[in-house]
């Protein structure tokens, strides 16, 4: 993510440069064109009237040559600036051309790395992600688009984990659990989620009639690898020790989530109480195994 920053933002000031940069440097070099036209102007037009003064006798060869030679030197220093000119205004252009050239290459390149290519031509999800989001389209016709969606786009981690949400509302369990393990394939980033492994173990064992034992409880444990403090995978992992009659340890794990939730609140008081209960039930049974 940090390379991806920092090439964006090189991008960006490349553009900004193209932008900003080139046209000043065309205005100035304008400007100090014009300004050197119009005093070459003059002194050619002081140079006709020199000629004219001569034909009229009103100079005399020396005197006329020397008025020349001065007034023809002036006109070399006015041409300066605008030869120079013409040479700044390539100058400016080669790197526009160069900017143009640069920026469609650096953004390919940048989306090959960064990016999804093989999503070209694959219609977006944010429409159908947005809807699932706001409750806006019916339950079974959302169902479908998302069905068809991952369908054209197997790699889209997003649109599998909505569609496996939307199967647990409608207590597809199996189908829902499918879903969230193509999600977890499809994307590094969503693997890194704790939550969506609670999902997926929450899927499996609702699968399995409720309960935890087995492959729920592994993946609650890599939740918890990811995050040792996630409050989910701490009541869960806690629900799953319970279940399997480690009263000691669902308490340990749910005294860390207990510490997490605000003081006043009911969720605390209904956690505190299950606590009491595993602890009781520790005191009257053999240590787990």
């Amino acid at each position: 993510m940090t390379a991806f920053v920092v090439a964006a933002v090189a991008l960006t000031l490349l553009a900004i440069g193209a932008v900003v940069y080139g046209p000043r440097r065309q205005r100035s070099s304008a400007g100090d064109v014009s300004q050197a036209r119009a005093n070459a102007e003059v002194l050619r037009q002081q140079l006709a009237e020199l000629e004219g003064d001569r034909s009229r006798g009103l100079l005399d060869e020396a005197e006329f040559a020397r008025l020349r030679d001065e007034l023809q030197r002036r006109l070399l220093v006015e041409a300066g600036p605008m030869a120079g000119a013409a040479q700044g205004a390539a100058r400016p252009r080669r790197a526009l051309l160069l900017y143009a050239a640069t920026l469609p290459v650096a953004a390919v390149l940048l989306y090959w790395q960064f990016g999804h290519p093989q999503l070209i031509g694959v219609p977006a999800a944010d429409p159908l992600l947005a809807a699932a989001g706001s409750g806006q389209e019916g339950g079974e016709q959302l169902l479908r688009r998302l069905e068809a969606h991952v369908a054209s786009a197997p790699n889209d981690a997003r649109a599998w984990v909505m569609l496996a949400r939307a199967r647990m509302q409608r207590d597809q369990f199996e189908p829902a659990a499918l879903a969230y393990r193509r999600a977890l394939d499809a994307s590094a980033k969503v693997a890194r989620d704790p939550l969506i492994w609670c999902e997926y173990a929450d899927a499996l064992g609702m699968a399995q009639g409720g309960r935890l034992a087995g492959k729920p409880r592994e993946l609650i444990d890599r939740a918890l690898t990811l995050d040792g403090a996630h409050p989910r995978a701490l009541e869960m992992a806690g629900s799953a020790a319970y279940e399997a009659g480690d009263f000691r340890g669902a308490a340990r794990y749910w005294q860390q989530l207990l510490v997490q939730l605000p003081a006043a609140s009911s969720e605390r008081a209904q956690l505190a109480a299950a606590i009491a209960r595993a602890e009781q039930r520790a005191r009257f049974s053999l240590p787990a195994s």
